[in-house]
């Protein structure tokens, strides 16, 4: 097999559709579940599009509105038109991706590599097309890490905006611009991030305001610590072991080189700092997740893009890693 067959971009989409193939709309093989969170995101597509709901309109579904608004307006019925939605943003973000990992001169290798860390993912095999809507979130998280980087003020604005209605850990966007600031020493971007902040907290507002919740006496949820559900996260198998597969390879690679290499990578912190926030940031998301709600591993597969940009600066920098 020539050695540039892996970096074609028609390989990568053959792959990338055949992993989330095998569960689109819920299609599964070996295991059938309930639809969990889908349904209140099957009920926001039908409310949307004026149909009779026949799911709950229950918070914080229900204010979730980017994936489901972009599926209300397609003409199949609303669990496809959630997931071919969200097939169109994940692949939005493997083009932000890309072009992250130019931006930081990575060869061509390696910048393959990393978008094949992110397509071939447990993650992006087993959330991707069931009806959830963590898409959303994940295209404005690297869109607006781009954006960053690529110091576009107003990309980054509209990513948080938009990240706003698709999800609440697009919070994780304000902390990284702010680390870029520090370390560019540039004032704007602390009134970018200063703005984010307002515009997530207004946006975040008016949806609480004027979306409707609740279908008949429904109650409303809101990551809020609860007892039963610290006792459910550690005591269900699942939340293990998704979170395990979902940290990935990414998560290891990280690990491996902080554990193999700490002492160089401190004395380079500053560089990488926004990467490290990202980074850190996405793993305590998850960690809250343990007490405040239905803890799996979607909480890491949003912040994809810094894990993999990082292990693969350190695989530039200190080599591939060595198992032995």
């Amino acid at each position: 097999m020539p050695s540039n067959f892996w970096r074609n971009p028609s390989v990568l989409l053959i792959c990338f559709f055949l992993i989330v193939a095998v569960r689109f709309n819920r299609n599964d093989l070996l295991v059938k579940r309930s639809l969990g969170d889908a349904a209140f995101y099957i009920g926001n597509v039908e409310f949307l599009r004026g149909a009779p709901v026949a799911f709950h309109l229950q918070a914080p579904f229900n204010e979730r509105l980017l994936v489901t608004i972009a599926a209300s307006q397609l003409p199949f019925d609303p669990m496809t038109s959630i997931n071919i939605i969200n097939v169109i943003f994940l692949l939005t973000a493997i083009w932000f991706l890309y072009k992250l990992l130019e931006h930081f001169g990575l060869d061509d290798k390696l910048v393959w590599a990393g978008l094949y860390l992110f397509v071939i993912s447990f993650p992006t095999f087993y959330y991707s097309t069931i009806g959830y809507v963590d898409s959303g979130v994940l295209l404005m998280i690297f869109a607006g890490t781009y954006a960053i980087y690529k110091e576009n003020h107003v990309l980054f604005l509209l990513a948080v905006a938009l990240g706003t209605i698709a999800k609440e850990g697009i919070v994780l966007l304000i902390p990284v611009a702010m680390a870029y600031a520090f370390i560019q020493k540039n004032t704007r971007w602390y009134y970018s991030a200063a703005a984010g902040l307002l515009l997530y907290l207004l946006v975040w507002g008016l949806v609480k305001k004027y979306i409707p919740n609740g279908h008949g006496n429904t109650p409303m949820l809101f990551w809020q610590p609860i007892t039963w559900r610290i006792v459910d996260n550690f005591t269900r198998s699942h939340a293990y072991l998704s979170s395990i597969l979902s940290f990935g390879i990414p998560g290891a690679l990280c690990c491996y080189y902080v554990f193999r290499f700490g002492g160089a990578i401190k004395s380079d912190w500053k560089v990488e700092l926004p990467l490290w926030v990202g980074t850190l940031g996405g793993y305590l998301l998850w960690f809250y997740t343990l007490f405040s709600a239905h803890t799996d591993g979607r909480f890491f597969w949003v912040a994809y893009c810094f894990p993999i940009i990082l292990s693969l600066l350190w695989w530039r920098r200190f080599g591939k890693p060595y198992l032995g």
